[in-house]
């Protein structure tokens, strides 16, 4: 194991940012920078031992600070759609960005995919660790409370890479924070996510309208194409999926004190799996089929209409609308969030 720290550059306003990469004992290699808590690059081998970097992302600071479609980030307050960009809460009604037409998206125009957290290095339980920790001002992007956030990522022996989220507040806030990862278990840079075998385990979905909100109705799956219980290989499903973007699943077992297998994604050529394990009530799984009318540059290229996938472990972010039907979002004082989600590597036949 191993964790070392070099500087990343510095943004417009002068501020220097960090550059973490973590090493565990079988040579997997996860890169993180404290700006956003940006995961950078992940190595993982396939069935052969070669390794590949799996995770989209941007050549260098510069080019996440100019704009990007959340690569890897820490996405809060809360990721995700909230419809009409506002809120009401105990009798209060908060207006926030729109960032998505009348919607505000992922916590809005400052959230904190573009903070710099403070980070720190650690050694533990057989595993590199980087714990990063943000203090969101109350009334940042109209949300209520100062909102105490600390985000500590792991890296694992069993090649697993293990995200923890820990939350307090002195006022009642709406909270969904998440990892927008983007993986491609073939390589950044090799072509598109079509041919994985995806595996989600949720029962049921929010159905969203044409913007990609939630109209607060939940359906099963059960004869749906989204349907994703048993594997099945995207470019059979895609077309039935909603406007070819993805679905916000609910599992049977709701939040969970321990982590559980909610996902399991198999690339066939390479032999790669990922199996995501979380305590979290439910997955927004999206196909990146925005990144075709951004002409999104890579690391390497530009990336295509489906180039990476993100599984976000998460609540719905409408529940601060809708709680009855999509759940209560809402973290109140003298309640403390916790929240961990792995992302497991190997690879096989």
């Amino acid at each position: 194991m191993s964790i070392t720290r070099e500087p990343y550059g510095k943004l417009p306003d002068g501020r220097e940012v960090e550059k973490f990469t973590l090493t565990n004992a079988n040579g997997v290699r996860l890169c993180v920078t404290n700006y956003g808590g940006l995961l950078l690059s992940l190595e993982v081998p396939d069935r052969d031992g070669k390794t590949a970097d799996v995770l989209l992302g941007k050549k260098g600071l510069r080019g996440y600070v100019a704009g990007h479609p959340y690569f890897g980030a820490i996405t809060g307050r809360v990721a995700g759609r909230i419809t009409g960009a506002k809120f009401t809460l105990d009798g209060v009604t908060y207006p926030l960005d729109k960032n998505d037409n009348d919607n505000c998206l992922h916590g809005g125009l400052d959230g904190f995919d573009k903070q710099v957290w403070e980070p720190t290095a650690l050694e533990e339980d057989g595993a590199s660790v980087l714990q990063l920790h943000y203090l969101d001002q109350d009334g940042h992007n109209g949300f209520p409370g100062n909102l105490d956030c600390t985000v500590t990522y792991r890296l694992t022996d069993d090649n697993a890479l293990v995200i923890d989220y820990a939350c307090t507040t002195d006022k009642a806030t709406p909270l969904a924070v998440t990892n927008h990862a983007y993986f491609n278990l073939r390589g950044e840079d090799n072509g598109n996510i079509l041919g994985h075998e995806f595996q989600i385990l949720g029962d049921r979905y929010a159905v969203a309208d044409a913007e990609m909100t939630l109209t607060g109705e939940v359906r099963s799956v059960e004869g749906q194409p989204n349907d994703l219980r048993q594997p099945v290989i995207l470019r059979d499903r895609i077309a039935g999926i909603h406007k070819k973007h993805g679905d916000n699943y609910f599992f049977p077992e709701g939040r969970t004190a321990e982590p559980r297998l909610v996902a399991r994604v198999r690339e066939p050529e390479s032999g790669r799996v990922m199996e995501c394990l979380t305590t979290e009530p439910g997955v927004q799984f999206y196909s990146s089929a925005m990144i075709e009318d951004e002409v999104t540059t890579g690391k390497h290229g530009v990336y295509r209409l489906h180039a990476g996938f993100c599984l976000e472990t998460q609540p719905c972010p409408e529940g601060v609308n809708k709680p009855d039907a999509l759940g209560d979002i809402i973290l109140r004082p003298g309640q403390n969030f916790t929240s961990r989600t792995i992302y497991r590597f190997s690879a096989g036949a």
